[in-house]
């Protein structure tokens, strides 16, 4: 009796992370479909090992969007710099006006930057939210992360709680998480955790040791 009660309540829990809106009185699985939905100790440490988290870098990823468009990067200072002299010197030569030319091509040079760095931040946006979705789908249905909450410091706290309700926009604390645990993790204190919290699932060499 206990044990099917275990089984509905993992159950109620994986329901509550992939919906936080689910009405868990409501949840009814067979103890089959419960059994499926709950993956073993070693598939988690296998999903949390294959993330990349280098393709949830958003400054990576707005250069792969930018693509052939990189060159909206071209007005760093040095080559503002020689932009606005050969400006200054072009106007001066055709106008002699040293004073004026400088100023109109400083303006110029501005405006356009200006124009250039409102372009690039576009591509930071839309960096932003390919992340986001990277990690929604690094989550899947039952999660990640949160899983793992017993093994990260204090101040992730907010961090795995925002993303046990489908809230993944902490994008860098996630990365910090995540590299953390692939790095420091230890694989038998979480397989033993993790069959301390699904029993049912815990293969029989656990059972009996």
């Amino acid at each position: 009796m206990q044990n099917s009660t275990q089984k509905k309540t993992a159950a109620m829990e994986n329901d509550a992370y992939s919906n936080p809106n689910v009405n868990l009185n409501s949840v009814n699985l067979s103890e089959d479909d419960t059994f499926e939905l709950i993956p073993s100790a070693e598939e988690m440490l296998q999903r949390l090992h294959a993330v990349d988290a280098t393709t949830l870098d958003i400054s990576r990823v707005a250069q792969q969007l930018k693509g052939d468009k990189i060159w909206i990067s071209i007005f760093t200072i040095p080559i503002s710099a020689i932009v606005l002299v050969l400006l200054t010197l072009l106007g001066t030569f055709m106008f002699d006006q040293f004073v004026a030319s400088f100023l109109i091509s400083a303006a110029l040079l501005f405006w356009i930057a200006k124009m250039l760095d409102q372009y690039d931040k576009q591509f930071s946006v839309k960096a932003r939210q390919v992340v986001i979705e990277r990690i929604a789908q690094i989550e899947g249905e039952f999660g990640l992360i949160p899983h793992f909450k017993h093994f990260l410091p204090a101040k992730y706290r907010h961090l795995w709680q925002s993303v046990r309700k489908g809230n993944y926009v902490y994008i860098d604390q996630y990365i910090q998480a995540l590299v953390l645990l692939q790095h420091k993790l230890d694989p038998k204190k979480f397989t033993k955790i993790w069959y301390l919290t699904y029993p049912d699932i815990a293969p029989e060499e656990l059972d009996n040791s």
